[in-house]
């Protein structure tokens, strides 16, 4: 847009114009003409805002979709006070470039830059599995055997921007993320140096203070050991529960004399290992030279410790060392060790594990001590030792909180059909399995799931108490009548949370939202812990499905407008109730269930010439004389709009070059030919390009039976692996729209001619405005008719078949 040009919104709801120049990204605005609350300014370059994720000190940060190669992305946006700061702008460019200038797996990637509506922004990866600060706000300590593969892989991104002449200067709790398998990456360039492999000093100190290293204090020069005093740092707040030092404030006088007072590592948590604990210190020293060397020393180190810890020979303590006793009893010491090896195998029940000394499995109401099982565990001789099985345990359970349900499946999956786990271990991770399927929003993977768990638990060495509940739990998903739950049945016990946990999400994926709701919230007045303590993460997710039960409850009416611009109107205001939904599956299909019914309902509304022909749509043939109530098909308009909303585009295009129109019928009548031609033409391509490249991506048919692939096209529709295996031809009628719509950014997103991703894209609005999304359609007509004043002509002499 030329600078000094206001910025005009229109409002959703009456399309009324506003004026947002002087508004911030993704403001909720009052229209000044129908009162309704409208989001501007969302569209930045090729992104789409769709939430605020987090608020910095120079900038905010946002979710968005990149509508190019249809993926969510983090948009980092200047904030306004720093728009015409040119320092504060040169430093966001620099952190952008800073980034982007090398790659590594355990540093977060760096897309593109841009401005918009006058502000600079950076695109980059999501990653969703949160950030460390808040998992040691939420944990209060991480568990050592945890931490240190992480802490490794955060060196190793650290070596990375020493390798590229950098230093971070900011490492800390809330700049280290997690993806869904669990994974570290360092985020935030923003305060870096360029060292070149030497020393920097800076001109601000901006870090904070917990982790701040004492050459920064002073205003020394910097290297890459800053960062390692700062990344010791870290790893001592998340060992220990609590920062190295409690001072807040920046002041000088006070961060010298509290950097001096750091307790040592051993003090702090005297559960840690002696070599963490001497890595630790060593990176906090506070003399730059006491420091590691080098990354490589550091990594070999951490490296050291985490084999040492696992294997369980040499993991002693600060509260717990005596050189003399294990000199004198290394016999007994590893026998001692070995013994906790199968102990941990056992409680690797909960993925949580390490969280305190808690040996009680979930799925046993009284559960024996360890020393019973031990005889158990070692008479059966798994042919692994079960650590393999309590790792993909802990693995499926970052990915649960991360909302991977897919990854969590296939991980818990894996834990039932390993060889050497433990029960009833393997068949509460069979059980789980199930819940994952359902999170994700799949039924048909959930049955199929439950199928494999019932053979578990059938042939599985546990209590016939146990053994008849579970497999009862899991028969019960092959009903498709509602699995009800009273309100005045008793509070759940042992495996009754589970059959509740499934039984709630199988009425709900089968759209029985109220006979699903009990069994939330008889989950929700569990308390996680002792036998119940695996419930934890459980017990979040369930939260958001109660919150997406009372949003939908409010947001569909139970009746429909009697208008059409109420009823556009309602569309339009399920569009935010659908992008604030936290669950997957159901929810989402019934706000677009709703919302094709009653764009359906608004197009009927719109071709009624008279009352009496709405009174004959609803009431049908009456007395002698009346006509039909198909009668308003024979109408040419009607039944290409017909022919269009079954996808049979050809068929509307014959219809209208065949049929005579009046001149008022005219406009709407050629408007809707081009439109059912374009709409031909785009599943026409999609079919010549899917006869060249398959395409992996799920898709989703309108009864919601899922397609795990695309295998190749046929004439009218697709060629498909469903979620069992097995090939089935599909039309595109039976597609749902947002699955032809993602299956056409998938193939259009190689598309090196902007000339040729134009005509698809229109093609693709054609498409969704007659047989899908109409609101989504329209919307993505006004962003290319803003970019495209040959494209806003074409889509101005569409407007009489809109109306």
């Amino acid at each position: 847009m030329p600078e000094g040009e206001p910025d005009i919104a229109y409002c959703h709801a009456c399309g009324a114009t506003m004026d947002v120049s002087h508004l911030a990204p993704f403001s909720n605005v009052e229209c000044p003409a129908c009162r309704k609350h409208t989001r501007v300014k969302r569209e930045f370059g090729p992104y789409t805002l769709l939430r605020r994720h987090a608020v910095g000190g120079m900038s905010v940060v946002f979710i968005a979709f990149d509508n190019t190669l249809s993926r969510e992305v983090v948009v980092k946006i200047l904030n306004e006070e720093y728009g015409s700061d040119e320092k504060r702008i040169g430093a966001f460019e620099e952190e952008a470039r800073i980034t982007a200038s090398f790659s590594h797996p355990h540093v977060v990637r760096v897309f593109t830059t841009g401005r918009a509506f006058g502000r600079f922004y950076i695109a980059m990866e999501l990653v969703g599995g949160g950030h460390y600060e808040h998992h040691i706000r939420e944990r209060g300590s991480i568990p050592e055997s945890e931490l240190l593969p992480l802490a490794i892989q955060i060196a190793d991104g650290l070596k990375a921007a020493q390798t590229a002449g950098l230093i971070h200067r900011d490492v800390k709790p809330g700049n280290i993320l997690l993806d869904a398998s669990g994974n570290a990456k360092i985020v935030d360039f923003g305060l870096a140096l360029v060292t070149k492999g030497g020393k920097a000093k800076a001109t601000e100190i901006w870090a904070t203070p917990y982790y701040v290293p004492p050459e920064t204090i002073e205003g020394q020069q910097e290297d890459f050991r800053s960062d390692i005093y700062a990344f010791g740092a870290t790893l001592y707040h998340a060992l220990a529960g609590k920062p190295p030092c409690d001072e807040e404030s920046m002041d000088t006088n006070k961060l010298r004399d509290a950097k001096h007072r750091v307790l040592p590592l051993a003090k702090a948590a005297p559960w840690v290992s002696l070599d963490t604990c001497t890595a630790i210190d060593r990176a906090m020293a506070h003399d730059p030279e006491q420091r590691f060397r080098s990354y490589n020393d550091l990594i070999s180190a951490l490296e050291i410790a985490r084999q040492r810890l696992a294997s369980g020979g040499f993991a002693d303590t600060p509260a717990k060392r005596s050189a003399a006793a294990y000199s004198a009893k290394k016999d007994k010491i590893a026998l001692v060790a070995a013994s906790m090896l199968v102990t941990a195998a056992l409680a690797f029940g909960v993925w949580w594990v390490g969280r305190g000394n808690q040996q009680a499995n979930p799925l046993v109401s009284n559960p024996p001590p360890p020393s019973s099982a031990l005889p158990d565990a070692t008479k059966t001789a798994p042919k692994s030792d079960g650590s393999r099985a309590g790792g993909l345990y802990r693995d499926a359970g970052v990915a649960l909180r991360a909302g991977d349900y897919a990854k969590a499946r296939e991980l818990f999956a894996a834990v039932r059909d390993d060889e050497g786990v433990l029960e009833p271990t393997g068949s509460w991770a069979a059980c789980e399995a199930v819940v994952a399927a359902y999170l994700n929003g799949d039924s048909t993977a959930a049955r199929s799931e439950a199928r494999l768990a019932i053979s578990h638990v059938q042939e599985a060495s546990i209590e016939n108490s146990l053994r008849d509940s579970l497999e009862g739990t899991l028969e019960r998903v092959k009903d498709f009548h509602p699995l009800t739950r009273k309100s005045g049945n008793p509070k759940l016990r042992g495996p009754a949370v589970m059959a509740s946990l499934i039984h709630g999400l199988k009425n709900w994926e089968q759209g029985l939202l109220e006979e699903a709701r009990p069994h939330f919230d008889a989950i929700l007045e569990l308390d996680a812990a002792g036998p119940d303590a695996w419930l934890e993460p459980y017990k979040a997710i369930i939260l958001e499905y109660v919150k997406d039960h009372e949003k939908l409850i409010a947001a569909i009416p139970a009746s429909y407008p009697d208008t059409a611009h109420a009823c556009h109107g309602l569309v339009n205001d399920l569009h935010a109730v659908h992008a604030s939904l936290r669950t997957k599956g159901r929810a989402k299909f019934n706000i677009r269930a709703v919302q094709l019914d009653l764009e359906k309902r608004a197009r009927l509304l719109e071709e009624k010439d008279q009352p009496a022909g709405d009174a004959q749509a609803h009431t049908g043939p009456g007395g002698e004389g009346e006509q039909p109530a198909e009668a308003p098909a024979e109408d040419p308009l009607v039944a290409a709009r017909t022919a269009n909303a079954e996808c049979r585009f050809a068929d509307a295009a014959e219809i209208l070059k065949t049929s005579e129109f009046s001149k008022t019928e005219a406009p709407a009548s050629v408007a809707l030919l081009s439109l059912s031609e374009a709409a031909d033409a785009f599943l026409s391509d999609l079919e010549e390009k899917l006869q060249a490249k398959q395409e992996d991506i799920p898709l989703e048919m309108k009864n919601s039976i899922k397609l795990q692939k695309v295998t190749g096209s046929r004439h009218g529709g697709v060629n498909a692996i469903d979620v069992a295996g097995q090939p089935r031809e599909v039309s595109w009628s039976e597609l749902s729209p947002d699955s032809v719509i993602e299956l056409h950014r998938a193939l259009v997103k190689d598309e090196t001619s902007e000339l040729e991703r134009l005509r698809r894209h229109e093609q693709a609005i054609a498409f969704d405005l007659l047989a899908g999304n109409a609101q989504r359609a329209k919307e993505a007509a006004g962003v290319l008719a803003s970019r495209y004043p040959a494209f806003k002509r074409r889509w101005d002499q569409m407007q009489p078949a809109l109306r």
